[in-house]
């Protein structure tokens, strides 16, 4: 992602990306947007083509006619941005910042925001004041925003907790709806929208803790090379196609992704920050791991909080928290 950085901040740590104005302490709003670079406003304009036409007098003009599409712009370098159509609404960032400055009472702070690509998307993390205990590891709640200005994504407010000692962010589903998560689209209630988000702060934690439980489930459960195998093989099925070799007296010549992949996933199991090796909640780390710092992306935010490797990481909740509960019944079963 670090190439995609156009300005950022941050407290504690630095990024892996080595990017971003370091904070000592907690900013204002104010403080935000100016140091995340998010200080600017996003027009919507509409776009015009040239057509040529002949006059009754002779000669010809030119004349400029709507698109029917539009064009958002920065206000402030007055640089195109994105494609949009007539029925998207901007989501200033001001106004993105305007459910954490509400719920700052409730011991939120914000941790980092900033500019991705020219200003096409953006994001804001806070810091929850929840944390919460997994086996030994302590794992701290967040909520991200993440919105764009190019039309591209809607606007999403969603859980996503960090395991401490590794900087892994962890990702859960909740029934059919997955976690917690809010989207918000570009149209004309989105500003209404973004108001309801504060009411939802008790959904939000009765969903964090409800995952934490599963979490803690995963650490009883021992896994074999075998059972290691079956759970890689079940959250990212491709990884099945690692055996597939060229055989160039053939002419057959693969290029073999799979195996890479596979063989890392399972090194971080062993020797992952934090891991041991043993259990299922090592497992499941290996996976977080290896999506969050391993996989290169362009758009880390995106990268790992959307898309391929978000998906792979709530699948990797979703198999997991099946053989929790598989192990524990069959545990049940042999008892008695």
């Amino acid at each position: 992602m670090g190439h995609l950085i156009e300005n950022m901040f941050y407290l504690g740590e630095t990024p892996w990306h080595g990017l971003g104005t370091p904070l000592k302490q907690v900013p204002t709003i104010e403080e935000a947007l100016e140091l995340s670079g998010m200080n600017f406003e996003v027009k919507k304009v509409p776009t015009y083509f040239e057509t040529i036409q002949k006059n009754p007098g002779g000669g010809t003009s030119c004349r400029e006619v709507e698109t029917g599409h539009f064009v958002t712009v920065r206000s402030d370098t007055g640089k195109p941005i994105g494609n949009v159509g007539k029925k998207y609404e901007v989501l200033q960032n001001r106004d993105a910042f305007a459910p954490f400055e509400v719920i700052q009472d409730y011991g939120y702070k914000l941790e980092t925001a900033g500019v991705i690509d020219e200003g096409k998307k953006v994001w804001i993390l806070a810091k929850t004041p929840d944390t919460f205990q997994v086996g030994d590891d302590a794992i701290q709640g967040f909520v991200l925003l993440y919105t764009s200005h190019d039309g591209s994504s809607g606007s999403c407010f969603r859980d996503t907790s960090v395991r401490v000692v590794c900087n892994n962010t962890l990702t859960w589903a909740l029934g059919k709806k997955g976690g917690y998560e809010y989207k918000l689209r570009h149209t004309s209630s989105i500003n209404s929208r973004m108001k309801e988000l504060t009411g939802k702060l008790d959904e939000h934690k009765g969903n964090v803790r409800l995952a934490m439980d599963h979490m803690n489930r995963f650490v009883d459960v021992a896994m074999t090379p075998d059972s290691l195998k079956l759970y890689i093989e079940a959250v990212m099925p491709w990884l099945k196609n690692r055996h597939k070799e060229s055989v160039p007296e053939l002419g057959i010549f693969v290029r073999n992704r799979a195996k890479p992949v596979y063989d890392k996933i399972t090194d971080l199991f062993y020797n992952g920050k934090g891991n041991k090796g043993k259990t299922l909640w090592d497992a499941y780390n290996a996976i977080t791991e290896f999506h969050d710092h391993e996989k290169n992306h362009k758009d880390w935010v995106k990268g790992t909080q959307f898309g391929a490797s978000y998906r792979d990481k709530m699948n990797a909740y979703r198999v997991a928290s099946a053989m929790a509960e598989h192990s524990s019944n069959s545990s049940i079963i042999s008892y008695n």
